[in-house]
């Protein structure tokens, strides 16, 4: 008699979940299609380089790929232990940016056919930007440390919507200050009959 082989029944690797304190912050602010983000997974993450000798644990290292899963990456090892943060977002400025190059003595601006490289956009819907910054920010606050700080590089054209998102996050009271940082002294892009003023300073908001 054939003995009748056995089914063994194999389960998925299970994935390690991290959840979050509940938001406390006031006021909030509400988009089309906000979803709550309480938990994320522990991603794997590709380090491509590091820098410089190991101080207290802690080596410069650079990452390739999405930073709300690297940042996910680094809760496991860093979670409530960095000190300063600061992020140059996309602004949303409705700008489709494209490598240029010189040829023959020309300036020429390629399109996605010309290059393997894709090329940086900053063009979105606002409700998808919105929650875009508003996962990464509660991600942020999952790795700063108590006595630490966030600065945030932003414009115009989202500051107001991001402050909100602040103050709904952290809380108002931690909230520490609004820099102008003026591009340069005699830079403006108002042109003439133009329907708005020169826009000559970026923002950076710390909490």
């Amino acid at each position: 008699m054939t003995e009748q082989p056995k089914l063994v029944d194999v389960q998925p690797a299970e994935v390690e979940k991290i959840e979050f304190e509940p938001i406390k912050g006031y006021p909030m602010l509400y988009w089309k299609g906000k979803r709550p983000f309480t938990s994320t997974q522990y991603y794997p993450a590709q380090l491509k380089e590091t820098y410089g000798a190991d101080v207290d644990g802690w080596r410069n290292r650079i990452y390739w790929g999405d930073n709300l899963q690297v940042m996910s990456h680094l809760l496991k090892e860093f979670r409530g232990k960095i000190n300063l943060i600061y992020i140059d977002p996309p602004f949303d400025s409705k700008a489709d940016y494209k490598k240029k190059i010189q040829l023959r003595g020309q300036s020429v601006t390629n399109d996605q056919n010309a290059f393997e490289e894709k090329q940086y956009t900053d063009i979105w819907t606002n409700d998808e930007y919105l929650q875009f910054m508003y996962e990464r920010l509660i991600l942020m606050r999952e790795l700063l440390a108590d006595d630490g700080s966030i600065y945030l590089h932003c414009d115009y054209h989202k500051s107001h919507y991001i402050r909100s998102i602040l103050d709904e996050i952290f809380g108002q009271n931690n909230f520490l200050n609004e820099i102008v940082w003026k591009r340069t002294a005699a830079h403006s892009d108002a042109k003439q009959g133009a329907k708005f003023y020169g826009r000559q300073h970026d923002i950076i908001l710390v909490v």
